[in-house]
């Protein structure tokens, strides 16, 4: 089997963040792999956020591919993020993505 990536989609204010990102859908809940909801190259806008939110039945990875950011960590602390880190929320956690500098985040977002 091979996914070939999708269409980016832009998404404004990602969980009531500001500014935009743009999501590649490679997996989606619509192709049924079994344990797979979400597996997508996203980009974070520069000055752009994804807003802290809840997975409530799910556990979701960053893996930052370029970029530099802020990761929510579950709780709210907020940590530093950099290309080549891995960050992750277990099912029933929260997170976020803070870009507050001006040069793109490029990461892999798994949920599942």
């Amino acid at each position: 089997m091979i996914k070939q990536a999708g269409e980016k989609d832009l998404i404004e204010n990602a969980h009531g963040g500001e500014g935009s990102i743009h999501i590649s859908r490679i997996v989606s809940q619509d192709d049924k792999i079994e344990g797979i909801k979400l597996f997508a190259r996203v980009t974070v806008q520069p000055k752009s956020t994804i807003a802290y939110h809840i997975h409530k039945d799910e556990s979701e990875v960053y893996y930052l591919l370029r970029g530099k950011g802020i990761f929510l960590e579950h709780g709210g602390k907020r940590v530093p993020a950099e290309a080549g880190d891995f960050c992750m929320i277990q099912k029933g956690q929260g997170h976020g993505m803070e870009n507050p500098y001006d040069e793109e985040i490029e990461m892999i977002a798994f949920v599942f």
